[in-house]
């Protein structure tokens, strides 16, 4: 169906074919370019085919192209799945001599159809190409750009300087007779490598190829943010490749041409490195057969290529038909460094149900057996930096391109400066714990881009937890680390007397570190004072029977066997770096040990746990305390509400499944 714009009275030259789809967001640069075209309006036509959209983007389409004579727009019958059955309409709806391709998240520049077609004019050539300049996040670098092209070149010399100079892009200016007259198609059946198959199939029916040395259009590369259905790899994508390289061999063959040679290294590397790190694993023996014969063929040559030990295995494997020992062998590398990895133990036994996995664990903030580290770097696909330390620094100065690289920030880090010395052009993404600190990230480190930030909330593995309901356990207060006097430990010996004025019942236990334990703090005045007058309020206002310290025992076993049903969060708001309350899973421990987690404000609170748990004031956490005594039905109703939170918003599977997506990333 065509839109209702009246259609010129004279052919135009150039039919400019864009197919969209679900276009809204991505459309409007493509558009604003397109209003920029200095070739006078008669000499083009601009085709739209939306390949049914279903978020208005035809509707879209319509509403642009009733303002402009040359515009149209094209609605397919039913969606395809890919651009290529709405270029294929474009070209049966083409009027001009010559066809343009242009996706519709990508700007042609103001001159290329001017520049191009003059080219054609005068040259006689079927097709002409350009290169491109490559946008990310407003950096601008050229691309695709061809040294020693000349007017004496053969046709297969030209063939050849543009598919292995060149990336397959779709952008060209074809004679449409050539296309019609040959019946060159894209091939909707592929999802993957159909624009390699179309353009080596024109350049080799072309009589006449061209190249000018002029950017044509700018490839806009959004960053995303989670894992597109292009960022996922398995028997279709392997099927697809293989009918390009084999469709490709032969088209090039009869010009003299060994496109195996030319091109291969780069497609197969591309599909290897996509069998680690985005595999579906759902290869079929009868196409990892096919794989197995197609590197078998091409043995002498293959082998001829520059690829790392990794890759060299995984082609051996391939070639022993054994797709049981390549499954093995592709599952993606994955190294976790840092010191002090206690934040990420737990999860480990999950990874390795998913990677090869080894640890290299660093004895200081920026310590480290530098020959370990680099033999673990040599093994690795993935990089996991647990703390934005020294570890940070080392491994994103070292890593190498294949690589992808991961640093998990906490809090502490802000007070350092290892962020200000890690190379983050070759860090993919920084995660923070909570958003508060994403921002404050930004703010002390701006030379980590927004783009590279992630947010991914600590994990609780709710399972491991012993759960009790007793009734007794809401006379039980906690405190899971008192360390350092902003955790608030005053408050809770405060928050505790106020409470046995109303029942004796109650009393308090600490888990974790004491003072005395750490001889760094005792140094500290301030704090040894502090620790010192929470040591004489107990003896000075009763609590002594009352207030219990347990050490550092695990918290998953010990809140139900000491029946601790209310855990405090009592830190301090810190706007100076490093900050301080960042998480704190304290209150993640009391729900899923069965008990109520209550948070006197802090700042970031607010994005991390529900509004109910959260109280403006001690007096108000003393009140919610006291209404428990008389309706155990509302302590139980909290427990609830934070133990389906918690399940529902940092549970360790959900923290796995980020994790992958994160490394699936193209940043």
């Amino acid at each position: 169906m065509l839109n209702s714009a009246p259609i010129q009275t004279s052919l135009p030259r150039i039919s400019l074919i864009i197919p969209c789809h679900n276009a809204l967001g991505k459309i409007g640069r493509c558009l604003a370019s397109l209003r920029r075209i200095d070739l006078a309006p008669t000499q083009y036509e601009v085709i739209f085919v939306d390949d049914c959209s279903s978020d208005g983007t035809y509707q879209m389409l319509q509403d642009q192209c009733a303002d402009v004579d040359h515009w149209r727009v094209i609605r397919m019958g039913a969606n395809s799945g890919s651009p290529s059955a709405p270029r294929n309409r474009g070209v049966v709806e083409a009027q001009g001599d010559y066809i343009f391709f242009l996706d519709c998240d990508d700007e042609i520049l103001p001159d290329t159809l001017r520049l191009h077609l003059a080219h054609a004019q005068r040259t006689g050539a079927d097709i002409v190409r350009g290169h491109l300049i490559a946008e990310s996040n407003g950096a601008q670098k050229v691309l695709n750009r061809i040294q020693g092209w000349s007017d004496t070149l053969s046709k297969a010399e030209r063939i050849s300087l543009i598919v292995g100079s060149q990336s397959t892009t779709v952008c060209n200016l074809i004679r449409t007779s050539l296309l019609r007259e040959n019946e060159l198609f894209w091939r909707s059946d592929l999802r993957m490598g159909e624009d390699t198959l179309f353009l080596i199939t024109v350049l080799a029916a072309a009589d006449r190829i061209e190249y000018i040395d002029h950017p044509t259009f700018i490839y806009v590369k959004t960053p995303s943010f989670t894992p597109s259905s292009t960022q996922s790899y398995g028997n279709r994508e392997l099927r697809d490749h293989l009918t390009v390289w084999r469709g490709a061999a032969a088209a090039m063959h009869p010009l003299g041409i060994d496109y195996i040679a030319l091109r291969l290294q780069i497609g197969l590397q591309t599909a290897l490195h996509s069998m680690i790190f985005v595999n579906r694993g759902d290869i079929t023996d009868e196409t990892f057969h096919s794989l197995s014969v197609f590197l078998n063929e091409y043995r002498s040559q293959v082998e001829a290529f520059g690829f790392s030990r990794r890759l060299k295995d995984l082609i051996e494997i391939a070639g022993r038909n054994d797709p049981r020992a390549f499954a093995r062998a592709c599952r993606p590398r994955l190294l976790i460094a840092g010191y002090d990895l206690k934040f990420i133990t737990a999860v480990v036994p999950h990874l390795e149900q998913i990677y090869d996995l080894r640890l290299d664990e660093w004895s200081g903030h920026d310590s480290h057996d530098e020959q370990a580290s680099r033999a673990a770097l040599d093994w690795a696909d993935l990089i996991w930096c647990e703390w934005l330390l020294g570890n940070a620094v080392w491994y994103s100065r070292n890593k190498k391109p294949h690589q992808r690289l991961i640093v998990r920030m906490h809090r502490f880090e802000l007070g350092r400066d290892f962020g200000d010395r890690m190379d983050v052009d070759r860090v993919d993404s920084v995660i923070t714990v909570s958003t508060l600190f994403l921002e404050r990230m930004l703010e002390r480190f701006p030379n980590i881009p927004r783009y590279k930030a992630r947010l991914q909330h600590n994990y609780i593995e709710s399972a491991a937890y012993v759960k009790s309901h007793d009734p007794d356990r809401r006379f039980r207060l906690g405190m899971i680390g008192i360390l350092p006097a902003r955790k608030g430990f005053e408050k809770s010996l405060s928050i505790l007397h106020k409470l046995r004025q109303h029942d004796p019942r109650y009393t308090l236990d600490i888990f974790g570190k004491a003072a005395q334990d750490l001889p760094w703090l005792m140094n500290n005045t301030e704090e040894a004072t502090y620790f010192q007058s929470c040591a004489e309020k107990i003896s000075n206002i009763g609590l002594e029977d009352a207030v219990k310290f347990h050490g550092h025992v695990d918290v998953c076993q010990e809140l139900a066997a000491h029946n601790v049903g209310i855990i405090l969060s009592l830190s301090a708001s810190v706007r100076d770096f490093p900050c301080f309350e960042s998480f704190h899973l304290a209150v993640a421990d009391a729900f899923a040990s069965g008990g109520v987690g209550l948070v006197r404000y802090w700042e970031g609170a607010e994005f991390i746990w529900p509004d109910r748990i959260i109280l403006p004031s001690e007096e108000a956490i003393v009140d919610r305390i006291l209404s428990y005594r008389s309706d155990f039905e509302a302590y139980l109703r909290d427990c609830d509400i934070g133990a389906k939170f918690i399940e529902e918003r940092y549970n360790i599977n959900k923290f796995i499944s980020s994790m992958q997506d994160y490394f699936r990333e193209k940043a």
